[in-house]
């Protein structure tokens, strides 16, 4: 496992179209956990398992900290935000020997796995990155 920059699929207008779709059917889903289920939390993180079978997604989530994602297995996954949220969704390619990928506070999206393979992650979540309020 190793890390290095994320890799994106070029949004054609067919891959934009079935993104945008996938947001509006889900549109106004409650907020649910970032990944499937927390494996471990302490008073410095939150460390949850995600595992997505092709075709799988999980809840709309808000990434309320910074994360490290260290990615196993899978192909491709999309990041799909929901409308109106003012980012843009993608599809990255997953590398075959996986990667560690850091993820910025503030980003609300589904994670849905548009590949062919299980998509596979740990994602460390750093409470103290957490924004005061």
């Amino acid at each position: 496992m190793f890390h290095t920059p994320p890799e994106f699929l070029e949004l054609t207008p067919e891959w934009k179209a079935k993104l945008d779709r996938f947001a509006e059917e889900h549109a106004g889903e409650e907020l649910g956990g970032v990944a499937n289920h927390v494996l471990f939390e302490d008073d410095k993180v939150r460390i949850w398992e995600m595992k997505l079978e092709p075709g799988e997604y999980s809840a709309l989530h808000r990434h309320e900290c910074d994360y490290y994602l260290v990615i196993f297995s899978g192909d491709l996954v999309a990041g799909v935000s929901p409308p109106g949220s003012g980012l843009d969704s993608f599809v990255g390619i997953v590398p075959p020997n996986g990667n560690t990928v850091g993820i910025p506070r503030g980003g609300v999206e589904w994670a849905w796995n548009v590949g062919e393979q299980t998509y596979h992650e740990i994602l460390v979540e750093l409470k103290e990155t957490q924004a005061k309020g």
